[in-house]
């Protein structure tokens, strides 16, 4: 497909556990070329690459981005600035080794943008796929709640050609895909946080796919035993708590709902 989502971004003061947690769950790995042991940890399963970044002064920890790599970036510029002129695309430092650019959607969703074979993690998806692995678990959606989904939806589909996926229609919101990952487009009112704490629009959840959700719930509870910080926050055990868990379950599209040791919400599932 024209674009493809390749890497996914959260914040925590905890990165180097919450990297750990990924590595030992989702079986993610490391890329040497992408070590920076001052500046956050980057782990990924061979296709897409998820970046823990430390919490700095004045930012907000949890899920922050996506980014995407696309075939051609003036076609990127051309069809958004005809359409969308409330979205934006700026160049980034070229010290930056995820993204030539950072842009964001008609709602302020924000996004990195780099132009195939001109994109250093062209070097670092080589360097993890002549490791030579396959592996079941990997990454298959980034979810985000905006205010106006449908335009935003647009937005996606004609500027970077996501096609819709048909199955996740029972959740509310437009669910993308560019062949691999699914881009959840969800509502935000604040109407429909009653119950429990205000979730501002933005990025929601994550999801993987792996073989079998049983058999992976009895590896998280292994890995939990083993080392009690790799293991996930619980969901529920308060009214307050038990709402959050539901409006989960009802906005996922996948089988089984966690939360890293971070916060950050994961929707897990074993179908394609």
């Amino acid at each position: 497909m024209f674009a493809k989502i390749n890497h996914m971004a959260m914040i925590s003061p905890q990165w180097p556990i919450i990297a750990r947690f990924y590595e030992a769950v989702f079986e993610l790995k490391s890329a040497e070329k992408t070590r920076r042991p001052m500046n956050g940890a980057t782990v990924g399963d061979g296709h897409v690459g998820l970046n823990i970044n430390p919490l700095r002064d004045g930012y907000i920890g949890g899920l922050d981005h996506f980014g995407m790599i696309v075939d051609d970036v003036e076609k990127v510029l051309e069809r958004a600035r005809k359409k969308f002129p409330k979205s934006n695309i700026v160049k980034r430092p070229s010290t930056r080794p995820f993204a030539a650019y950072s842009a964001h959607d008609p709602d302020g969703n924000v996004f990195d943008l780099a132009e195939k074979n001109k994109s250093k993690l062209d070097a670092i998806y080589a360097e993890q796929a002549a490791q030579g692995w396959t592996q079941e678990s990997h990454l298959n959606k980034f979810a985000i709640r905006t205010m106006n989904p449908d335009t935003v939806a647009d937005f996606y589909m004609e500027v970077f050609e996501l096609a819709p996926l048909n199955k996740a229609a029972s959740v509310p919101g437009h669910h993308l895909t560019d062949g691999r990952v699914t881009l959840s487009i969800m509502p935000w009112s604040i109407t429909m946080f009653e119950g429990m704490g205000i979730k501002r629009p933005g990025p929601d959840h994550i999801g993987f796919k792996v073989a079998d959700v049983e058999t992976f719930k009895a590896h998280v509870q292994s890995v939990a035993g083993r080392n009690h910080y790799l293991a996930p926050i619980p969901l529920g055990g308060s009214k307050e708590a038990d709402a959050r868990k539901a409006f989960l379950a009802a906005n996922a599209t996948g089988k089984y709902q966690m939360a890293d040791p971070g916060g950050v919400w994961i929707d897990v599932t074993d179908e394609a």
